[in-house]
C-alpha cells in the first residue's frame, strides 16, 4: 500500500463519516485511527502524512 493509497482510504472514510452528520474534524480522527487499524499503520505516522 502507498502513500497515496493511504490517503485516498482516510478521505473516503472522512467523507462518509461527515455524510452520516459527523463534523469534519472528528471525522478526520475517525477517519485517520479506522485506516491505522485496519493497515497496521501507526497512527503517529498516518497523523504525520496527513498533515504533511
Amino acid at each position: 500500500m502507498d502513500i497515496f493509497e493511504v490517503l485516498t482510504a482516510i478521505s473516503k472514510r472522512k467523507k462518509a463519516f461527515t455524510q452520516n452528520g459527523i463534523k469534519e474534524k472528528e471525522a478526520l480522527m475517525k477517519a485517520e485511527l479506522d485506516v491505522s487499524k485496519e493497515y497496521h499503520i501507526s497512527l503517529f505516522d498516518i497523523k504525520k502524512l496527513v498533515r504533511a
